[in-house]
């Protein structure tokens, strides 16, 4: 334990400032004045708070507390207890101390130390248990019992699980109610509501009260001040007036950033024992409104790209595949190329696809007019590869590769298709035939020939008869694409209309259903990203809007992992995400991060008198605040303070669910009327962050009041809705 110095005060340089501060130098003070003593209560005080301090410290202390903890256990006497110092008798005032410190330090003891220590906490309680007295504890066994003794036994029976059900705990809590303290009247006072609380014993709300006017009013010792404020936390809710006396006790710590330590009363010199008792109780009273600070992470942003998942797809040869494991396709490898750049990737993965595509298209170029050739040819042609007189090649190669028979109708083995005339459309026009070219406009009119007003199948052409089958999504998606801005929208509205009425648990699907007569069973598609972005984004030139229902369905594909190994669901997904603006998500605790590491904050008050709260902010972070004349934000870190529905909050924060309905504001999961209550909300700006405090028509006072009383120092979660409940402040943490 003697070498703990030397680690605490890495906590000084490897901790941020924002969780350090007060909490970190008062922890350091008092592990440096536990290397001088042996008096167990002070021992035993010192673990406790700095197991208060593990967290707000994030587990800086824990080493710390390790050794402590053992020290203690390697002390305990034969018979389970400990006396006024190591090795002397044992006695119940200085065993319950021991025993709260201990039950507190074990969540963070190291895992092959949990047993010794858990055993030595057993063997101190079963001291305790047998040093009973009729009423309640003296200070040792078989004697009269007093008040001191008995309230930091119930303390620690608390601590370790011992509630006001049981008769012995009962009879101890009657004798505490009624027996004279022999120790001071206000510290007294605090250790009867500490133990009242520990064995779930309704505290009376006029001890609450007594406690609240000392702390406001009373000639106080540092001790008893500590102490109480202490005792406040534990059974009253953090509140306005709660944070300006936790604000008040740590601005009366003496000495610094290294070392952080309160006086028992005004001194010139340190008298250790008081000032250890002291400082203990003052940084648990500190650090309870700071554990939860920086134990919330931010939410991840929901707009993420799947790249990685994309550039794994790439086959060795540089293209991708439909489906991973299966060779390289060329529209495949078109829709990868083309949302490529919105990932991070290297050269050489553009150039591999590239290599293929070029290949392909050679491969391709065997006298038919494909699909294959026709995405070979658009990623060339996106990519700016071919020249003037490979352009024309290309349209010669075209027009020459029109299905025999027929004028500028492409088609395959089984006929003339609208399919493949339609890509045949589209690569002449990317190729820079005018769309008034007769053979365009001829083939345009044929593929509306053989559209029955809903949707576009395969044409069966046999030697006796032909025939179409039934319409399908992703012909009708294509061939509609197309059409669009070539043929009168009017014409084209059924099509669009038909297309509707195909969509299926929330997206599209190669097919909405189909009989099938073998199996004697209705069959029915299921949806994909690729299908349902592009009739998204094709039916919007119809006046239908899919965006948020589309959002939804492809943020859930996503996250359910339906577009893994699939690569033109994985790029579409990419290209449909990376459209919608991501703002980078904020938390409470990087706004007061923020605060604290010196960032220039202007404050803006709408309704309210920003100097006021410069002054505030000044006084409990620094200098680096200044009143704003306007409303506007601009790109940098800003305080607002505004009415309700003065800012578009989801502009800057889209994440915690923040809205206003009859009267109402609803944040994340909370609900609470607006006259009554203050939103407090993070936001992100361009280059910096803004913290929103929103207030009603009756609640102004309490945002002037969430930075006069210091509140604003204790700021957690995602977002927090503080409300007024008929004079009770309850606040409600999003996050």
């Amino acid at each position: 334990m003697r070498k703990l110095l030397t680690g605490l005060l890495i906590i000084l340089m490897v901790v941020p400032l924002a969780r350090a501060g007060t909490i970190g130098g008062s922890a350091a003070f008092l592990v440096s004045m536990a290397d001088k003593t042996t008096d167990v209560q002070k021992l035993s005080l010192t673990l406790l708070a700095l197991s208060y301090a593990s967290k707000p410290l994030g587990g800086s202390v824990n080493d710390e507390i390790n050794s402590l903890a053992l020290e203690l256990i390697n002390a305990q006497n034969p018979d389970g207890g400990w006396g006024y110092r190591i090795g002397q008798a044992s006695d119940v005032l200085d065993t319950g101390y021991a025993v709260v410190a201990l039950v507190n330090a074990l969540q963070y003891v190291e895992a092959d130390k949990i047993k010794t220590i858990r055993n030595g906490i057993d063997r101190a309680v079963s001291y305790l248990l047998s040093a009973e007295g009729e009423d309640g504890w003296g200070y040792v066994p078989d004697t009269e019992p007093s008040f001191y003794p008995t309230a930091i036994a119930l303390w620690a029976l608390g601590e370790y699980g011992y509630s006001y059900v049981y008769p012995f705990i009962k009879g101890a809590v009657l004798f505490l109610n009624y027996s004279k303290p022999e120790i001071p009247e206000n510290e007294a006072l605090a250790l009867k509501v500490i133990a009242y609380h520990a064995v779930d014993y309704t505290v009376p709300e006029g001890l609450v009260e007594r406690i609240i006017g000392l702390l406001y009013t009373g000639d106080l010792t540092m001790k008893e001040r500590a102490m109480l404020t202490y005792a406040l936390e534990l059974v009253r809710p953090f509140d306005f007036n709660t944070a300006r006396l936790v604000t008040e006790l740590e601005g009366l710590g003496k000495g610094g950033a290294n070392y952080t330590y309160w006086f028992t009363r005004p001194s010139f010199y340190l008298v250790p024992s008081r000032t250890i008792e002291t400082t203990a109780y003052a940084l648990m009273a500190i650090s309870i409104p700071a554990m939860h600070i920086g134990a919330i992470s931010p939410p991840e942003n929901p707009y993420w790209l799947p790249c990685d998942a994309l550039l794994k797809l790439q086959n060795p040869d540089g293209g991708w595949p439909i489906k991973k494991g299966e060779p390289s396709q060329e529209m495949a490898t078109y829709y990868a190329l083309k949302v490529i750049d919105k990932c991070y990737h290297s050269n050489e993965t553009v150039q591999k696809a590239i290599n293929w595509t070029e290949s392909a298209y050679g491969r391709d170029m065997n006298g038919t007019f494909s699909t294959k050739y026709f995405y070979a040819l658009e990623t060339l042609l996106s990519l700016g590869l071919l020249n003037e007189s490979e352009r024309r090649d290309a349209i010669e190669y075209i027009f020459n590769s029109t299905l025999r028979g027929y004028d500028y109708i492409w088609g395959n083995s089984l006929g003339p298709q609208p399919y493949e005339t339609a890509l045949a459309v589209k690569a002449l026009l990317d190729l820079g035939v005018p769309e008034t070219d007769w053979r365009i406009t001829k083939a345009i009119s044929w593929i509306l020939s053989v559209g029955n007003g809903r949707g576009w199948g395969i044409i069966v052409r046999t030697r006796y008869y032909t025939y179409t089958l039934g319409p399908n999504v992703p012909m009708t998606i294509e061939i509609l694409d197309i059409l669009k801005g070539l043929v009168p929208a009017g014409e084209l509205k059924s099509y669009a209309d038909w297309l509707v009425s195909q969509r299926i648990n929330g997206g599209w699907a190669p097919f909405k259903a189909y009989y099938d007569s073998f199996a004697g069973r209705w069959v029915y598609g299921r949806p994909t990203v690729y299908l349902t972005v592009r009739a998204t984004d094709l039916l919007s030139n119809f006046g239908y809007n899919f965006t948020n229902e589309t959002l939804s369905f492809v943020l859930k594909a996503r996250d359910e992992g339906r577009i893994n190994d699939w690569s033109l669901d994985t790029a579409m997904a990419i290209d449909y995400l990376c459209r919608f603006k991501f703002i980078p998500p904020v938390t409470l605790y990087e706004i007061e991060n923020a605060f604290l590491t010196g960032e220039n904050f202007t404050v803006i008050g709408v309704g309210i008198n920003a100097t006021e709260i410069v002054l505030a902010l000044r006084k409990f972070f620094g200098d680096h605040f200044k009143p704003s004349n306007g409303t506007s934000l601009g790109s940098g870190y800003y305080v607002v303070v505004a009415p309700y529905g003065a800012y578009n909050i989801s502009n800057y924060n889209p994440y915690v669910g923040f809205r206003l309905s009859d009267g109402g504001v609803i944040l994340g999961n909370y609900t609470a009327p607006m006259v009554d209550s203050i939103a407090v909300v993070p936001g992100s700006t361009a280059k910096g962050m803004v913290l929103f405090v929103l207030y009603g028509d009756n609640s102004r006072w309490m945002a002037e009041e969430l930075f006069t009383t210091g509140f604003v120092k204790y700021l957690r979660g995602n977002a927090m809705l503080i409300v007024n409940e008929n004079g009770r402040i309850r606040q409600l943490v999003v996050g």
